[in-house]
């Protein structure tokens, strides 16, 4: 790979890391930027919603006069066709890839690049997918508005299974560096999941480098998901444990296989969420150990925390910034809101868990107070973005910043509280009301 491709290459993967589109993010080794795995976030609206598929990116020699190659990972092991442009072998069917003809001025140019492929690539997550398919205009599938409507039951069914469920719980299973007792989705959902040993990195999936961006983007998006799999055994009751219909352009090998069954989801979901809240709480035990030990991380943090306890003593909104059990892995950050801000008068307690493998796994945030934020999940979950998520005093600043921002711009993919956000992007009369429940929550919040 030529210098000058290289340095392409390399801006390029700069300027998606310090994009602030969180629709998609990358992974890459150093000793091998030409190797990249991407994850784009189903676009909200589509029934691709909140779900993560996986891409493998390999940027050939002579970049950027011919495009990247791209697999889909998300597959099912190669067993779901997850649209029609997406098939089950992996393959990605786009003009800008050149693994379709399109039409004049759709095909590859050296003036596109890394971020344009994620952007086309995310188009092919569409909220009506079955147009999609090579030819559908003037055919007679244009006016077949009950395949259309199936299709996209089926993909919001598989979204949260396969897109969703099934790499968390790889997720868990990859952790631990023994051998486990997993459960394992076979080539259909009308199959019986069995309990096998499988060594912990069995599997694409299980090789993922995105586990920890999916468990905190999972935390965020809970209760979307809960609220879809509400929905959808309400929705599809008559279709509960049939299974799937095949679209006209599925084929042999190529197709979206598997049945209605939103009930099994649902427990699958919240012990997911369990399993989560449990490991954010296991990490305080295991840094108390590497405190112990006298260990780097353990000694890093506290440094950390002692220099931004200082810095934190010119700002008058945060009235205190403590370890919990002098434990550098968990910290506690009262917070006041500020004087004519939203927050006036709220007395805020969050707490900070660090995991004793940061930067690799980021901190989880909760909010302690009854604060009803659009920020705050039901859970506690807080929703912030830090510049640089390497240090934590970023985080610290991150924090701050979410809660002061009287008037953030909407956006559903920082959605963490569907109650407040349609509030608070409402009506006017929605919104009187989610200031009202705000000042409430405040006022719960001084008594607490």
């Amino acid at each position: 790979m030529g210098d000058q491709c290289t340095l392409r290459l390399v801006r390029e993967l700069r300027q998606v890391e310090r994009s602030e589109q969180l629709a998609f993010t990358v992974r890459y080794e150093e000793s091998n930027i030409r190797d990249i795995q991407a994850l784009i976030i189903g676009p909200p609206g589509t029934p691709y919603e909140l779900g993560f598929y996986e891409f493998s990116i390999k940027i050939p020699s002579d970049y950027p006069a011919n495009p990247p190659i791209v697999k889909i990972r998300t597959t099912n092991r190669g067993r779901t066709r997850f649209g029609p442009n997406l098939y089950a072998n992996g393959k990605v069917c786009l003009s800008i890839l050149g693994t379709w003809h399109g039409s004049r001025g759709e095909q590859w140019s050296p003036a596109q690049g890394l971020e344009s492929v994620m952007l086309s690539i995310q188009s092919l997550l569409s909220s009506n997918p079955y147009t999609l398919e090579p030819g559908f205009e003037g055919d007679d599938r244009a006016n077949d508005t009950e395949n259309m409507e199936i299709y996209k039951s089926k993909i919001r069914h598989e979204n949260l299974r396969l897109a969703v469920i099934t790499p968390l719980e790889q997720a868990f299973q990859t952790s631990s560096p023994r051998r486990v007792a997993v459960r394992v989705c076979h080539e259909s959902s009308t199959e019986e999941d069995s309990d096998i040993e499988l060594e912990p990195e069995a599997g694409l999936l299980a090789q993922s480098k995105f586990h920890d961006f999916c468990k905190r983007r999972f935390l965020w998006y809970l209760e979307f998901y809960q609220n879809a799999i509400e929905k959808g055994i309400a929705d599809e009751a008559r279709r509960q444990g049939t299974p799937f219909i095949q679209m006209p352009f599925e084929g042999y090998g190529n197709t979206m296989s598997g049945e209605w069954n939103y009930i099994d989801l649902q427990p699958r979901l919240l012990a997911l969420r369990d399993r989560l809240m449990e490991e954010t709480h296991n990490w305080p035990v295991e840094g108390l150990a590497l405190v112990k030990e006298d260990a780097g991380i353990a000694v890093k943090l506290a440094g950390q925390h002692e220099q931004i306890a200082a810095e934190m003593n010119s700002c008058p909104q945060v009235i205190d910034l403590s370890l919990v059990d002098d434990n550098p892995f968990v910290w506690r950050l009262t917070y006041v809101g500020r004087n004519e801000s939203r927050l006036e008068g709220g007395i805020i307690k969050i707490k900070i868990y660090i995991s004793p493998r940061h930067p690799e796994e980021q901190p989880r945030v909760f909010v302690e107070s009854p604060l009803y934020h659009i920020r705050v999940s039901k859970l506690g979950v807080l929703m912030y973005l830090p510049s640089h998520a390497e240090e934590i005093g970023q985080h610290i600043e991150g924090i701050i910043n979410t809660l002061e921002d009287d008037n953030p711009p909407y956006n559903p993919l920082m959605t963490v509280n569907p109650e407040a956000s349609a509030l608070c992007w409402g009506s006017e009369t929605d919104r009187r009301l989610y200031r009202r429940k705000l000042r409430t929550s405040l006022e719960e919040c001084e008594v607490s």
